[in-house]
Formats: C-alpha cells, structure tokens, sequence
C-alpha cells in the first residue's frame, strides 16, 4: 500500500498537545532562521525518531519551507529525554545537565515566551570521593588550588577526572561542559525534560508537523520508506533520526556497502540507573558526589533546584560503563551486578537512603554514547537522500546538546540531498 505525505497520519496519531502559553504569537521561518536566508523550495521530508534530534530536525526543516512527518516507534516523543511527574517529583531516566546557552537551551528559549527557570550545580557542593568539596568555602587555600588545577586541565589529575566524568558521565573530555561547571553553567530545569520536550513539542504544533507514534520502518529505499504495518510512504529525502544500531540498520537496507563503512566501528558506553523521590536528605544539601575511578554519581535535584520536588530529595544515581560491550576496562559480570555495585555506592554516600523512598526507578542498562570510530557526519549519506541527526553524528557538543545541534544540522542541509 503507498501512501503519499497528505495521507499517511491514521488514527494511531500521537499528536503533540498545544502549549500556547509558552509558545511566540507565531513561528515562521523568517523568526526561526538566522536573517538573509533565502528560503528553500519546499521537499517531502520524513524522519525516523522523535528523540531530541527528532524534534530539532523537524522543526528546523518545516520552517526552511518544507513538508515534514516525524515517525516514533514508541508510543511517545522525546526518547529517554523524558520525565514523568509523581506527586511533584521528574522522574526520568538518569540525570540531566544541559549547558547555560548552548543548543538546547538556546532553542527552547528562543520557541517559548515563558522564561524557563534553571540553577546550576554549585561547586562549594560538588564533592569528590577522596578529594572532598571541589571549592570548599570554609578552606581559601584548597579553593585557590583545585580552580588552578580544573584551569590547568591535566588529565592525570584525579580531580579533573572527575569533574570531567561528572560533567560528560563518561563521555571523555569536553572542553565546553567542563567549562560550563567551572562556571557554574551547567543547568536543570524546573520543569523537568519533559517540559523541555513539551517546548518544542508544541513549537512543531504551531508549525503543523504530523507525529504519528507506533509505526516501525522496517526498510529504506531511494524516494520511500516502508512500515512494518505494510504501509510504503513516498519522501523526497529521509532523516535517520534514530540510535546508531537502528541507522544502520535501515542504511543497510538502501546500501550495505555503505553501511558498513560508516558504521564498521560502533563503540558504546553503558550505565545503570536509579532514581529515587525521598522524604529526607541524605547528601545533607550536596547537590552531588562523584567517584570517577569507581563510575559512579548521585545528583539531588531538589538541592540543585528547590523546585524539582515537593521536599526532601529526588536522587538520581547511575554506575558508567564496566560491561563487556562498553568501552574500556570490563569490571562487571552483567548490567545487574553493576546496578547492584550502584545500589551499594548509594548506601555508602546517601546512607539510609533506602528507608525514606517515596518513588523509586531503575534501569540495569541504559546507552550513555554510542560512537562509530569518529563521529559520522551528517551529510555522509546524502547522495543516497538520507540524512543522520543524533549524539553520534558530527558536533562540537556531545549528549543533549548534540542531538539538537546535529538535528539542527540535518534540517538545514535537506537540499544536499537532492544533489
């Protein structure tokens, strides 16, 4: 069965709620895109996943003037970029740092009319296993010392580390994160990330994008896509928009030559959650600890942002890598020995954490960063009339920041792939 773009939405549509309160009297190109752009004409565009690129990738390429649907094969948008709220606390899948200014927060600033209200993780209470506060306020001396030594950025240096592991969760050094918690820039949101996700999801519903949730592509091909459902959806140009094993999947339905040379070399870094609503405080208003060398964080944020929270705590807790799929050193047997080695770090550092749960969470598995080598750029593809948005493509940024630039990216560059 084939469907053109005017008629593939069914009943199944997972339409993006209006949020007009936060949204600018109304969103065109010309207000989105830098001034002096000349509009594109205007091309069928599908993208596969609804994730932060996802959205980025939509709302970049409808306001450029073309005709876009987002397809999730979930039964909703904004992948583990997500919160639910039980009685006041986000509950979501491991913690979330965004960058003062950087691309998402500049993009979900820029869609709402409503100031979002943010706070950023403090040093004075950032503690490191072993090496105690990061700027202790009550020793002049030792703050003087570790802000030469986070400045100085010698990678043996284990408070560096774990600044670093803190503010990438893993994913190596990023210049741009670790200055954004040198100055304390590195932010949570009030409102959780699915209030973030709320922002752009009703950004593309003023700009009339169709989400339809639940259909899986199965197979690509040059000028369509087909649906497991047996649906066949005619596109000009296809957005993979989804993780590194699903995109290569699909490519390798169009071009398995290709495929396999862009993503020969896929790495992965892994972690287990837990997130946990309390009805006291066990880290005693740190907002959070970290040991580098073990892999393991607790963030409170309800300390970091008195708002995230009725009272008391909402821990979010995760162990990093250690498997035998994951880069580096294998110290785990499986992903719940390594959920259970976090639950014992949480005893150690929230002591008694476990007798005051209100809400509780996990995960055994979660991926952190998938890579491919080096990182796959957006445009590798085009020539095939296929685009990549995600964390593991081409960026200055890396996690959420990433994925919104990247799909930023992919919207910006739909006509290369009519070339």
């Amino acid at each position: 069965m084939t469907s053109g773009f005017s008629s593939i939405i069914s009943p199944v549509i997972c339409r993006v709620s209006r949020i007009t309160m936060n949204m600018p009297p109304k969103i065109t190109g010309e207000w989105f895109h830098d001034a002096g752009e000349e509009p594109e004409s205007m091309v069928r565009v599908l993208v596969i996943g609804a994730g932060l690129a996802g959205l980025a990738c939509a709302l970049e390429a409808t306001t450029a003037g073309h005709h876009v649907v987002l397809l999730e094969r979930s039964s909703r948008i904004g992948g583990r970029g997500t919160t639910q709220n039980l009685d006041g606390f986000a509950m979501g899948y491991g913690p979330h740092l965004f960058v003062e200014k950087g691309p998402l927060h500049s993009l979900v600033r820029k869609l709402s009319r409503v100031r979002i209200s943010t706070s950023p993780v403090k040093l004075h209470r950032l503690e490191v296993v072993g090496h105690g506060v990061v700027r202790p306020i009550d020793d002049t001396t030792t703050a003087v010392l570790n802000k030469r030594a986070l400045k100085q950025r010698n990678p043996n240096n284990p408070l560096v580390k774990a600044c670093d592991f803190f503010s990438t969760w893993g994913g190596g050094q990023n210049e741009q994160r670790a200055l954004a918690l040198r100055k304390e820039r590195l932010l949570v949101c009030n409102e959780g990330w699915a209030g973030l996700v709320g922002r752009l999801a009703a950004a593309l519903d003023e700009v009339g994008v169709f989400v339809e949730c639940g259909p899986e592509v199965v197979r690509i091909e040059k000028g369509s896509v087909h649906l497991r459902d047996g649906r066949m959806i005619e596109t000009d140009v296809v957005v993979l928009a989804c993780g590194v094993v699903s995109a290569r999947k699909l490519l390798s339905s169009l071009d398995d030559e290709l495929s396999g040379a862009l993503f020969s070399k896929v790495k992965r870094v892994s972690a287990s959650i837990i997130e946990a609503g309390l009805d006291a405080k066990p880290l005693s208003g740190r907002h959070a600890v970290v040991d580098a060398e073990g892999g393991f964080s607790i963030l409170d944020y309800h300390a970091i942002h008195p708002l995230l929270g009725p009272g008391g705590s909402h821990l979010s807790a995760l162990s990093v890598g250690g498997l035998a799929g994951d880069a580096g050193e294998t110290r785990y047997e499986s992903a719940s020995h390594r959920l259970e080695a976090l639950k014992a770090f949480l005893g150690q550092r929230a002591s008694g954490w476990n007798d005051h749960i209100i809400h509780y969470s996990q995960q055994e598995k979660i991926t952190l960063h998938e890579t491919v080598g080096g990182r796959i750029p957006v445009d590798a593809a085009a020539h095939k009339g296929v685009l990549f948005a995600g964390p593991w493509t081409e960026s200055a940024f890396i996690l959420a920041d990433a994925a919104i630039d990247s799909g930023r990216q992919a919207g910006r560059s739909v006509s290369s792939a009519l070339r």
